[in-house]
């Protein structure tokens, strides 16, 4: 016969103990009554699911929830990766082929110093020193870069013809207006200047005078920097003529004439130094306060029309229209120095007989005898001395 447990505490004691130690083993969802379903191909688990509550708090056990993951029926729940191709924000290795933060591209093996994209990950550009056939670049020196030097600002070599003055090799570049023979112009296949005003040459009918760049325009000079007189011109004319000079209108008309045939810039505006019964040049001329001046641009005759009728000339009167030198030559006047009238006078210059006479001027002279020298037969030639109104 077995002894009963009340007979036995000891072994009640112990089957208690075995019981708390048990339960204590198992998992809390089985302690409590964990459970699994099946229906419809469904299947809904729970893992790892700890809950411990802090025992300090409000005098409750401690406890800790842990949640390892859920799935149900076919569906899971993952982490998911997200890519774009804006460039990265980390710093990154030119030639990836990837486009980093700090680069303007990247074409990876094909990052070439001709290409597109350079291999330091910059796109190509004119002025970057790199010459990129992709852009048409013939040059490129970079900061150096000048329409004026070897390599143009749009990163062409420099050529006579492209309508840049390369400096210190070419004179002039007009680009295709550029043609051989054209005042002012430039010659082609070598960009050298043509005639032009400041080359101390006088080209004619462009220019009246030409003292060189340096002093053309200058103070005190003859010769404007547009090479034009800076005053009235007087010439004495390159021709000689009878005395029958067809009265004034027929002598100013050849002052004229000659005036047109040089190109001189006020052509149809010169008056003959003459008189008539009709007419004076104290009488019929402008009277201007600027210089009277001839045509080698630098001789000053008088420099005001008051300077010029005061009995003496600064310059003898010895350039004809053309510039040229005309030195001893007689010019019909009938005029004292004073710009009065004068006689003799040739019939009004209507002669050409032995007999008659008209007074003369002489170029050689810079006083009175510039205008009344001696007096000559209406036979013989003489030129004239023409003034620019």
């Amino acid at each position: 016969m077995r002894a009963s447990m009340s007979s036995r505490p000891w072994l009640r004691s112990t089957t208690l103990l075995g019981l708390v130690t048990f339960t204590g083993c198992l998992d809390p969802h089985e302690a409590t009554g964990a459970s699994s379903a099946t229906g419809s191909g469904s299947t809904s688990t729970t893992l790892g699911s700890t809950s411990t509550t802090d025992p300090s708090a409000s005098g409750a056990p401690s406890t800790t929830s842990t949640s390892s993951g859920s799935t149900t029926g076919s569906s899971t729940s993952s982490t998911s990766t997200s890519t774009t191709d804006a460039p990265t924000t980390s710093p990154g290795l030119c030639g990836d082929g990837v486009l980093d933060i700090e680069e303007e591209c990247d074409l990876g093996p094909d990052n070439a110093d001709d290409g597109a994209c350079t291999t330091s990950c910059t796109l190509a550009r004119c002025g970057d020193g790199l010459i990129q056939e992709v852009n048409d670049e013939s040059c490129d020196d970079g900061l150096d870069n000048s329409d004026e030097g070897a390599c143009t600002g749009s990163c062409s070599v420099a050529v006579c013809g492209d309508g840049f003055t390369w400096e210190g090799v070419e004179e002039c570049d007009d680009g295709p207006e550029n043609q051989a023979g054209l005042y002012g112009g430039c010659t082609p296949m070598t960009c050298t200047r043509g005639a032009y005003c400041g080359d101390g040459e006088v080209q004619k009918p462009y220019e009246e005078c030409d003292l060189g760049e340096a002093k053309n325009g200058e103070d005190g000079e003859a010769c404007s920097s547009l090479c034009k007189i800076a005053g009235k011109v007087v010439f004495i004319t390159s021709k000689g003529y009878d005395g029958d000079l067809g009265g004034l209108v027929g002598a100013d008309d050849k002052c004229n004439t000659l005036a047109m045939e040089a190109g001189l810039a006020n052509a149809g505006n010169f008056m003959a130094w003459l008189s008539a019964a009709n007419g004076s040049p104290i009488s019929r001329m402008t009277k201007y306060e600027e210089p009277y001046l001839l045509l080698d641009g630098e001789s000053t005759v008088a420099s005001s029309w008051s300077e010029l009728t005061d009995g003496a000339v600064d310059s003898a009167i010895n350039v004809d229209e053309t510039g040229a030198l005309q030195p001893g030559k007689r010019a019909w006047t009938g005029t004292a120095a004073s710009g009065a009238a004068a006689s003799p006078r040739c019939k009004d210059w209507t002669s050409d007989i032995k007999e008659d006479g008209g007074l003369q001027g002489s170029s050689s002279y810079l006083d009175a005898q510039w205008s009344n020298k001696a007096a000559a037969s209406c036979f013989t030639s003489a030129r004239l001395i023409c003034v620019e109104q």
